[in-house]
């Protein structure tokens, strides 16, 4: 027993030495501080994508649209995202980083604070397009960024990198919600009276906003609470600009370039690099289309299906932001000691299984079931993100500008989908379809990430494993797709 303490205490004092020798180091301050600026961002992204959903229904009013009209905001984000992701790819590998982190975190803020403005249908669609596309070009750079300043080390830091995101997704409804319009509202003569638990609130039934006869904007004050996210957005790009200006003299770029983390510098084939980014694309599809269309009509469903107030919606909303974080932040620890294919088969199981006890949350009327299974699905779809990223740059090919705009033109393709198809069903059959399709959309992921899993154990690991860097085999491999890092 002495000796095990011994062990331990010598133990301890080691990682003690370690961590005072990684504080003495000017290199790991500075990157600490740099990712300290991309979480920040990240934290702001995640609580404008945190608002969208809750604010849904107050944005179909401002526009006097119905819920399957309003849908299509998030199809056009979802088209922006697309072309953000494509731009993002081409001007990371091309461009200044830095300056291309703050011109697209600050544009993605400016265009958030004025979107409760735009009363036209058509502009407030032209909004949500163009937010994204600023969105898509900051989150290909800021993910490609952290894994390449921490290189074989990202693993925990591209952890807390999303869960960032998530508690920005936690903290936004509960700002937003004193905000949304639940006042009497007339509209041809009557009203519908909805309650939940001990309270009761008297509100408009938001099938149809343009039914109402009393003015739209003076309903609703969700402006103030979009502006205040804008400004907030803007402010957390200053920091890339101040790194921009630093970087730019000629006296700080050797300590600009020490800021690169040791890669792994995995290359493929051309003809297999197809294969492999073809695979991933259709994993991210179809984990997009469950990760976002589980948020963005989570608080429409339970208001039409359960008759639960806005307010009560924001909250479901919130907790299934709880249980996103909280299971990112649980990753930051485990994830560096559990295999990539071990936690996110777990993941995708227990999704497939929420999912089904979400459905019959909904056909039973179950509060209590419905707060559990929420929970339950935002937990169970935390890690997916990051953990994959982390296993691309480990097991399949370096990230690069290019690589992480290919994900996310795949993860905007799901989500132009996706919005369609659950809105026009929640409004002609019934909001139940938004469980349905949520359902059958798991399963898909959980076979696409199984194909995943038979690629690298079959193909990918024996290449990998036969593959030396020599002259001569040059010619037939694909380019390092980071040669451009260093030339911004």
């Amino acid at each position: 027993m002495e000796t095990s303490a011994a062990v331990v205490s010598l133990a301890s004092e080691g990682e003690l030495d370690q961590t005072r020798k990684r504080w003495s180091n000017k290199v790991y301050r500075k990157k600490l501080l740099y990712t300290a600026c991309l979480l920040f961002g990240n934290f702001m992204s995640g609580w404008i994508n945190g608002q969208r959903g809750p604010s849904l229904l107050d944005l179909v009013i401002i526009t006097g649209t119905d819920l399957s009209q309003g849908s299509a905001f998030f199809t056009a984000a979802a088209t922006g995202s697309v072309v953000g992701a494509i731009a993002g790819g081409a001007i990371y590998d091309r461009f200044n980083k830095y300056l291309s982190l703050f011109i697209s975190i600050a544009g993605h803020g400016l265009v958030v604070a004025v979107i409760p403005l735009c009363s036209p249908y058509w502009l407030m669609i032209a909004m949500f397009f163009t937010q994204e596309i600023f969105l898509g070009i900051f989150k290909t750079g800021s993910n490609v960024e952290l894994v390449r300043v921490w290189g074989v080390e990202s693993k925990p830091y591209m952890q807390a990198l999303h869960f960032l995101f998530s508690l920005g997704g936690i903290i936004s409804p509960f700002v937003l919600h004193p905000f949304l319009a639940v006042r009497k509202l007339g509209y041809n003569n009557t009203t519908q009276l909805t309650g939940t638990g001990n309270s009761s609130y008297q509100q408009q039934d938001y099938a149809n906003a343009s039914d109402i006869v009393s003015t739209h904007q003076q309903q609703t004050r969700i402006v103030w609470p979009f502006l205040m996210t804008g400004l907030l957005t803007i402010l957390s790009s200053v920091p890339f600009l101040i790194v921009f200006l630093f970087a730019r003299q000629a006296k700080h770029k050797n300590a600009t370039k020490a800021l690169n983390g040791k890669r792994q510098g995995k290359m493929l084939p051309r003809k297999l690099l197809v294969l492999t980014l073809g695979l991933l694309g259709i994993f991210y599809f179809f984990l997009d289309e469950v990760d976002d269309s589980s948020v963005s009509f989570l608080a429409s469903y339970v208001v039409k299906q359960f008759k639960w107030t806005k307010i009560m919606g924001a909250r479901i909303t919130s907790v299934f932001w709880a249980a996103f974080a909280f299971g990112r932040l649980a990753a930051i620890v485990f994830i560096g000691y559990v295999s990539h294919v071990k936690v996110c088969g777990v993941f995708f199981f227990f999704l497939i299984l929420a999912q089904v006890g979400m459905i019959f949350a909904g056909l039973y009327l179950s509060t209590v079931s419905m707060w559990i299974t929420a929970f339950a699905v935002g937990f169970s779809l935390s890690v997916s993100f990051p953990a994959m990223l982390t296993w691309i740059e480990k097991d399949f090919v370096q990230l690069s500008g290019k690589i992480m705009s290919v994900i996310f033109i795949f993860v905007g393709l799901g989500g132009m989908v996706n919005p369609q198809i659950i809105g026009h069903l929640m409004q002609v059959c019934s909001p139940l379809w938004y469980n349905y399709v949520l359902a059958i959309e798991s399963v898909l992921v959980f076979l696409s990430f199984l194909m995943l899993v038979w690629l690298v154990k079959k193909v990918l690991s024996k290449h990998h494993s036969s593959y030396t860097d020599t002259t001569d085999t040059a010619e037939e491999m694909e380019e390092p797709l980071d040669k451009d890092l260093e030339k911004a």
